[in-house]
Order: C-alpha cells, then structure tokens, then sequence
C-alpha cells in the first residue's frame, strides 16, 4: 500500500502535475494540504478523478483546505471532519484498515497560542483513537521542524517559528503515543533531506529548505513499511510530496492503548 501526503500550495494550480504524478505513481491513499478552494471550485477531472474516492474539505477565499483520496481497490471509505479542525485545516479517513488523519497545522504568525492549541487537541485526539484501538496514520504539513538536522544551517535562527521547543513537543508527544516517524524510520541519520523550500533565492536548486511534511505511523505499520521518501523530482509545488510504501497489514484492529 502506497501513502503519500503533499502540501499542493493550491490544487487548482498545481491539478495538471497532480493529475500527472498520481497517474504515474498510483497511490492508494493521498493526503493533500493548502488546496485553497471549495470543493466546487476544484477542476471535475481532479475532484471526481477515476478509480478514487474523495473528500474535499477547503472554503472559498483561496486559504487552507484539505483533501484525502483514497483508491476504489480499498472498497469503503468513511470520511469524518475531527471536532478540533478550524478553517479547514483537518480530515479524516477510514480505509483498508487505517485510520488516516490528515493535517494542515497553522504556522503560527497570525497566533503562535493558536498553532499550540491546536498541536495539543491532536495529540489528544490521536491518543484517543489509539487508545479506541484505531490504527492511525498522521499525515500533513505539521509546520515544525522536529530537529535542528530538519532546518537547512543558512535557514536557521534562535527561537525561530516552526523550530521552538515547546513546537517540537508536540512532536515529541506524538511519537510517546507510539507513532514513528516514517522518514526518519527509515533515514536516520539522513542529512539535507528537506520537503519544503521558499521560493526566493533558489532555494529549491540549492536545497536550503525545511522537513516539515510528514507521515506517522504505529509501529506495527513501521514494522511492515518498506520505506519512505520524498519524491525530490515533483516541483510543481514549494512542497514535494512525501511517499511510503507499506506491506499487508495484520487482520483486525490492533489492541486497545492505555489512556494516558
């Protein structure tokens, strides 16, 4: 099974490379970020694109929004929007055995209380499902850079947003719930290995960018993955997509958690 998640910085932009790249690589399950549209103002051949099940959760005014796609090979899909999600930041879906949240965290300038706020209802929320005995997959633009090896150097500054400790916490949190971090589970010691460049300064041809896309997984879906990587070669965005590759899960649901 093939999970990928992008920050697409604006679907209608960006629908024929998306369209191209889902062809070519035939994901089974997509997590987008920053549509920016409503769902009926996203091109029909991307919204109702063949051999996927989809949910558009994005508002007028070209700002946020997020998508999950999912493959008809999986059989049903049962969508859910979180109680926590704001400005369409946040979906959820079931499929082929996965609980796959998907997630675009604010990056904090308008309110930096706001992006804590919400980093903390989704651990709280994650932890809940897991302690349910759901087997989730967070996906998304978490707009933090767990370690400073995630920053490019010429990038970095003290107490810089998307690098503070109490940002990284939540990361920290995340993974005490018993999620890895699919990249780094399978590159640790990966260096320059980035998701995101400005557009300025060529960034991109020089690779001063920031890892701050993800893929979070329990560890029994670590256990069966096969690897993780981000797929450089798609530039259409300031964002490349992050892909992984899992094998066939274990029949059932995993067992319940304990509430912490």
């Amino acid at each position: 099974m093939k999970i990928v998640t992008w920050n697409v910085n604006g679907i209608r932009a960006r629908a024929v490379a998306f369209e191209r790249w889902i062809r070519a690589h035939k994901p089974d399950i997509v997590c987008l970020q920053e549509i920016k549209a409503h769902p009926d103002q996203i091109p029909p051949e991307i919204r109702e694109m063949s051999g996927y099940t989809s949910q558009w959760h994005g508002a007028r005014g070209g700002y946020s929004g997020v998508s999950i796609l999912v493959s008809e090979s999986l059989g049903g899909v049962e969508y859910t929007i979180p109680f926590f999600d704001e400005e369409t930041r946040v979906l959820q879906a079931r499929a082929g055995g996965l609980t796959v949240v998907n997630v675009y965290t604010p990056l904090g300038q308008k309110s930096y209380r706001q992006k804590i706020e919400f980093l903390g209802s989704l651990v709280r929320y994650v932890d809940a499902l897991s302690y349910e005995g759901e087997r989730v997959i967070l996906c998304g633009d978490l707009n933090v850079a767990h370690r400073d090896a995630d920053v490019h150097p010429e990038m970095y500054v003290e107490d810089m947003l998307c690098t503070r400790p109490d940002e990284r916490a939540m990361i920290d949190a995340l993974q005490a719930l018993g999620l890895k971090d699919l990249f780094r589970h399978h590159h640790p010691d990966a260096v320059h290995a980035y998701s995101w460049w400005p557009y300025y300064g060529g960034a991109r041809s020089r690779n001063v960018g920031w890892r701050i896309d993800y893929i979070l997984a329990p560890q029994s879906v670590a256990a069966i993955s096969s690897g993780c990587w981000i797929q450089h070669e798609e530039s259409s965005s300031d964002h490349s997509p992050v892909l992984a590759e899992i094998g066939p899960l274990p029949e059932g649901k995993p067992g319940a958690g304990v509430k912490k």
